[in-house]
C-alpha cells in the first residue's frame, strides 16, 4: 500500500469514509445476528468505529483548521477493503472480509503515523492498535463460528448443547 502518493488530507477523508461504513456494517451485522454475544460484540465494534470517524474529523481540524475535511463517497478497496454483505454471504466470509478491513485499517493508520508531528502520530498509532484488537476479536468469532453451525443464530448454550 502507497500511501506517499495521496496527500494527508486525501488520507484522512479516506480514513473517515472507513470509519463511516465499518460503523453502518457493524451495525447492519448486530441486528443480522441472533446470537446475544455476537450481536453485542458487532454493536461495540460499530461504537468503537463511530469513535474513530471522530478522532480523524478532530486529527483533521487540528491539522488543517478552518479548513473542511472531504469525504470521498468510496475508497480505494486497495487501500482501505470494505466488507461487502450479500444476502447470500455467509458469516465466515464477512468475517474474512472484516478481518481483512481491520488489518488493513491497522497497516493504513501505522503507515500515516510517521508523516505526522509527534503529538498527532500517538493517535494515529493509537488508531493502528485499536483496529488490531478489532481483528482480534473478529478472528476469535471466525473461530466460533467454524467450529459452531449454528453460532450466528442461537446463543452458545443452545449451540452446544
Amino acid at each position: 500500500m502507497n500511501l506517499s502518493k495521496f496527500s494527508m488530507k486525501k488520507l484522512l477523508g479516506m480514513a473517515a469514509r472507513a470509519e463511516i461504513d465499518a460503523n453502518k456494517t457493524y451495525g447492519k451485522l448486530a441486528g443480522r445476528v441472533n446470537n446475544p454475544l455476537l450481536k453485542e460484540k458487532f454493536a461495540i465494534l460499530a461504537f468503537e468505529e463511530k469513535k474513530h470517524e471522530r478522532v480523524v474529523r478532530n486529527l483533521f481540524k487540528s491539522m488543517y483548521k478552518p479548513e473542511a475535511i472531504e469525504i470521498p463517497k468510496a475508497v480505494d478497496p486497495a487501500l482501505l477493503p470494505a466488507v461487502v454483505i450479500k444476502p447470500s454471504s455467509s458469516l465466515t466470509d464477512i468475517l474474512y472480509q472484516a478481518m481483512n478491513a481491520e488489518q488493513s485499517a491497522q497497516n493504513f493508520y501505522a503507515g500515516l503515523a510517521p508523516r505526522v508531528k509527534a503529538e498527532k502520530r500517538r493517535m494515529l498509532e493509537y488508531l493502528s492498535k485499536v483496529e488490531k484488537s478489532h481483528y482480534m476479536i473478529l478472528k476469535s468469532e471466525l473461530v466460533m463460528a467454524l467450529n459452531f453451525e449454528d453460532y450466528a443464530e442461537k446463543d452458545i448454550d443452545k449451540v452446544v448443547s
